[in-house]
This record gives structure tokens, C-alpha cells and sequence, in this order.
């Protein structure tokens, strides 16, 4: 029998060789082209026009877009100076044309389909009325990593494409070498976000815990607050609380209940003329009205749609008792939640009483003018003499009791 083969050496050397030759195929090709080149002769054209990435027009058309979150004093004066500031380098500048500034004030910047001026931005942009887009960061155009970048792709895909620039950031989109930088900056304006709102979310729960957090009662039926913050009854509303837990408790239902009040022509707490069923059912169940206060009754699980959740159960809840006074008698109140659970109201037809119609004060509940009356010039003197009346029979503490 022959010598046997070792296969496996044999063909790595082939496998050698076949590279070899493909190398020294590349390499004397790439002599020949040089060759070829030196023996050719060349002629170089400069440019004659400067090429910008926003385009050849002599005035740019531009847009400015600001935005603010909350409507605190300080941000509504940084949301004005944003304006003031672009009606400047914009409007006063030869070399633009200022279309529009997009505004978005007391908005949040984590959902882009909630900022009506900003879609109205990319909506004139997508109709060819932009060429560039003007904003102080990037964290005003928007928190969600995923809608700055969705946006931006959009922008830059028209034909001819919008530029945007960041001006505090000193990034613009025209650049391609920034739109790394761009998906890292937006990120962490995200993240930003996401941290803050942490952030407030633990102040919130700790003043809770301790019983000093102001709940809101701005659409709360019969309370407001002084102009020391402390709560207080209001007694044209509360004459409609009272009507409605004396009625429930009598046999009315809430729907019955619901009726008799917009039949009355009394408003609802939002200022509606229509009483939903749903409204009195809320106003019999509030432990407000009994002068307790029931904390983190909802709460915000997604940071980004800041939708509301029922608390059954998946956070902590603080109860405080007695913290300010009570419309409805704790008893009267405890009873009118029997009901409400056992579902035993009469279901009775009969017609319920009317509420007498008497002289009403509006008052501010919310805002910096928040426990001051509004005066009606229209009153006569009888209805000024009544306004007096109920002023001096209001209590004015300088101490806040939340």
C-alpha cells in the first residue's frame, strides 16, 4: 500500500497559495491603476457656489418653538424671555424671516401629542413653511428620547429637510456628525425627567406622611382656601353638600339626587349645568366633607403618560383625622358610606325638595388670587349690603392649619 496522505496539510497550503495569488492580483492591479494615473493628466474644478445644509435661500424662514411645564412664576418668566429672545435673533435679523414662534407653556415635554404647538411646528414644517427650527435646548423640544428622535428623523427627511438647532446645546441637526450627540442628549433629557419627577413624587409622599401636603380643592363642592392656605367651608356650597347627604340619607338615590340639583339650576362643581350620577356618588364618598383627609387616593405609575391610577392597594395610603372642619357630622358621614356600599337607598319617586334660591358670592379658589370674592358691579345696594354680610361673618386666620 502507498504512503498516506495528510490531507489537512495539503490543503492548507493550497489554501496558502490561493490567497497569495488574490493578494498579488490586488497589488499589481493597484500598481497598474497608479501607472495608468501618472500617465494621465487631471484637471481640478472648485466649487463656485457654498453649499449649506439648510438650503441656497438668501432669507431663511424660520420658526422658534418654547415650552415651559409648569405655570410657576418663575417658569412663566423664562417662558416669556424664550419669546422675547427669539422675536430678537429672529424677527430683527435680515437673514430670516420669522414664520411663527410655536408656544407650549405649562405643558410637559414627555408626550409630544399633548403639546398642540408643537405639532402645529412639524405640521407646517411637513407643508414646506419652514426651512429651520429655532429652541434654547433640547430639553424644551422635548423629555422622551423616543419622540425627539421621531421627530428629528421626520424633519430631516423632507425634501428640503428642516434643520433644527439647540442652541444652548450648540448642536444643530444639519450636522451629521450630531446626531450621535443628539440620541445621547435626549436620553438623558428623559432621564431628567424621569428623575425629577422621582424626586417630586418622594416630597410629596413625605409631606403627606407627616399631614402638611395642600390637597387640592379647587373642584371640591363647599371648601376653599384663605390667602393664608388654610381650608375653609364655604356656605353657598356647602348648603349643597348638606341638601345632598340629607337627601341620600332620606331614601333618595344619587341619580334622584342628580336631577333635583339640575333641575334647580345648580351648577356642578366644574361649573356644568348637567349633574352626572357619578358626581353626587363622589361628593357622598369624600372624606373630606367629615373633615378627614384621605392621602394618595391615585397616583402617576408611568412618568411619560402621567395617566392617573386608582391606589387599590399597590401604595400607601395615609388617613388624618380631623384636620380641618367638617360640613357633614363624622357620624352622619359614616352612614351615608353604609348606604352607599349596601346600595339600600328607597329608590323613592316622589319629588325631592327644592333648595331655596338665595344670594350667591363667587369666590376665587385657586391661583395666586385664591379666597378673594368677586365683585359684580350689577349688584344693587341690597345685594352689596348681603356681600358685606357674608364677608364679616368669615374668619380670617393667619395660620394655615395643614
Amino acid at each position: 500500500m502507498g504512503k498516506k496522505l495528510d490531507v489537512e496539510k495539503i490543503e492548507q497550503a493550497r489554501a496558502m497559495k490561493r490567497a497569495s495569488s488574490r493578494t498579488d492580483a490586488v497589488k499589481a492591479q493597484l500598481r497598474g491603476d497608479l501607472e495608468q494615473a501618472e500617465a494621465s493628466h487631471v484637471t481640478v474644478i472648485e466649487p463656485t457656489k457654498t453649499y449649506s445644509p439648510l438650503g441656497q435661500k438668501k432669507i431663511l424662514r424660520a420658526g422658534a418653538y418654547v415650552r415651559v411645564s409648569t405655570q410657576e412664576e418663575a417658569q412663566i418668566g423664562s417662558f416669556e424671555m424664550q419669546i422675547r429672545h427669539f422675536e430678537k435673533t429672529l424677527g430683527e435679523n435680515p437673514d430670516y424671516e420669522l414664520v411663527k414662534i410655536y408656544q407650549d407653556e405649562g405643558i410637559s415635554g414627555t408626550q409630544a401629542a399633548n403639546r398642540p404647538g408643537f405639532q402645529e411646528m412639524l405640521e407646517d414644517a411637513r407643508e414646506g413653511k419652514l426651512d429651520v427650527i429655532y429652541t434654547k435646548s433640547i430639553t424644551r423640544f422635548g423629555r422622551n428620547a423616543a419622540d425627539i428622535l421621531s421627530a428629528l428623523q421626520m424633519l430631516d427627511a423632507l425634501s428640503p429637510p428642516v434643520t433644527v438647532f439647540f442652541e444652548s446645546d450648540n448642536v444643530d441637526t444639519s450636522d451629521g456628525k450630531s446626531k450621535i450627540l443628539i440620541s445621547i442628549m435626549s436620553a438623558l433629557a428623559e432621564l431628567e425627567s424621569q428623575l425629577k419627577s422621582e424626586a417630586i413624587k418622594a416630597g410629596i409622599r413625605y409631606r403627606m406622611s407627616e399631614g402638611i401636603y395642600k390637597f387640592s380643592v379647587h373642584n371640591t363642592l363647599g371648601f376653599y382656601r384663605d390667602y393664608t392656605g388654610a381650608v375653609r367651608i364655604d356656605e353657598n356650597e356647602a348648603e349643597i353638600v348638606r341638601y345632598i347627604y340629607e337627601e341620600f340619607l332620606d331614601g333618595a338615590s344619587p341619580q334622584e339626587i342628580a336631577d333635583a340639583l339640575t333641575a334647580n339650576g345648580i351648577s356642578s362643581p366644574r361649573g356644568r349645568e348637567h349633574w352626572p350620577e357619578a358626581t353626587v356618588r363622589s361628593i357622598l364618598a369624600n372624606e373630606k366633607y367629615c373633615g378627614d383627609v384621605l392621602y394618595q387616593k391615585s397616583f402617576t405609575p408611568n412618568y411619560i403618560t402621567h395617566a392617573s391610577k386608582k391606589n387599590s392597594g399597590e401604595l400607601r395610603q395615609w388617613h388624618w383625622t380631623k384636620r380641618h372642619e367638617a360640613i357633614i357630622p363624622k357620624l352622619k358621614w359614616l352612614a351615608a358610606q353604609d348606604l352607599l356600599r349596601e346600595k339600600t337607598w328607597s329608590g323613592r319617586k316622589t319629588k325631592l325638595r327644592d333648595i331655596p334660591k338665595r344670594f350667591v358670592v363667587s369666590r376665587v379658589k385657586s391661583g395666586r388670587l385664591a379666597g378673594f370674592y368677586l365683585i359684580d358691579p350689577d349688584w344693587d345696594a341690597d345685594e352689596r349690603e348681603k356681600f358685606l354680610s357674608i364677608i364679616r361673618t368669615i374668619p380670617f386666620s393667619k395660620k394655615s392649619d395643614d
